[in-house]
């Protein structure tokens, strides 16, 4: 597949205010900086974007995997949790002396069904395969992937 004509494509235009608007197919979502630690940042920073689309692909790969298989999945939620090498080397501070990267990136995706668990759990090994975004990160990032069933 990596010799695919045509891959995936999105376009980014900045702004002024800092911010850039990422045009996808006929879709645009809005993106502030690289990453805030302001609560009240009016922007979703690349980085929280970053987090959401891995906590997505994550729940909708579970969701999707269950109804190939028929099996009933009530409900699927991640948590993301992420840590920063060195926090003040992100934001440019002078003299940090670590890295900007993602040092730790926590997933806990809980899942309500009444399938039996190791079914489940045959499920949630199946979408870490197939998972670009882990596939991509596991390399370079501690990845801890937890899947926390109930019924």
């Amino acid at each position: 597949m990596a010799d695919r004509a045509a891959g995936f494509s999105v376009r980014v235009s900045g702004s002024r205010d800092g911010s850039a608007t990422a045009f996808v197919r006929k879709h645009r979502f809005v993106v502030g900086s690289p990453v805030t630690f302001d609560e009240q940042d009016p922007q979703l920073s690349a980085l929280e974007y970053v987090l959401g689309a891995f906590g997505a692909d994550l729940v909708t790969g579970l969701l999707a995997a269950a109804r190939a298989r028929h099996l009933e999945l009530d409900h699927a939620e991640a948590l993301v949790r992420a840590d920063l090498d060195d926090e003040l080397a992100a934001v440019g501070v002078v003299g940090a002396t670590g890295s900007p990267a993602l040092a730790r990136v926590q997933v806990k995706v809980y899942a309500s069904s009444g399938a039996d668990e190791a079914a489940l759990r045959e499920l949630w090994n199946q979408t870490l395969e197939r998972s670009p975004l882990v596939r991509t990160l596991q390399p370079v990032v501690r990845l801890e992937l937890v899947l926390e069933m109930s019924p």
